[in-house]
């Protein structure tokens, strides 16, 4: 008999959208990407990890700045299409050094 383990992850899920009048950026972090975002435009990011985590949004002046978290990987949707050239999901955020 065979016995396959199941990998448990968790998924996060959100949407950003620009409801500025002007372009603004859409940064993707770390994996360093960056995103145009025509006014009311938007972006679905779904997160998936191993373990539960909290992603962090940052909002500037002319710039919007989503951060996965240690173990997270990240499918960037946009108008329901992959976004960076068909990517799909990205590596997982590694440890970060001298932490834990």
């Amino acid at each position: 008999m065979s016995h396959q383990n199941e990998l448990k992850t968790t998924t996060t899920f959100a949407k950003v959208t620009n409801s500025r009048s002007d372009e603004v950026q859409f940064r993707l972090e770390p994996w360093g990407e960056l995103y145009a975002m025509a006014p009311g435009s938007a972006f679905q990011v779904i997160f998936t990890a191993p373990t539960p985590g909290l992603m962090e949004v940052e909002v500037g002046d002319d710039h919007v700045t989503v951060y996965g978290w240690v173990g997270s990987t990240v499918r960037l949707l946009h108008d329901g299409t992959d976004a960076g050239a068909g990517m799909g999901e990205r590596g997982r955020v590694p440890p970060i050094p001298g932490a834990g």
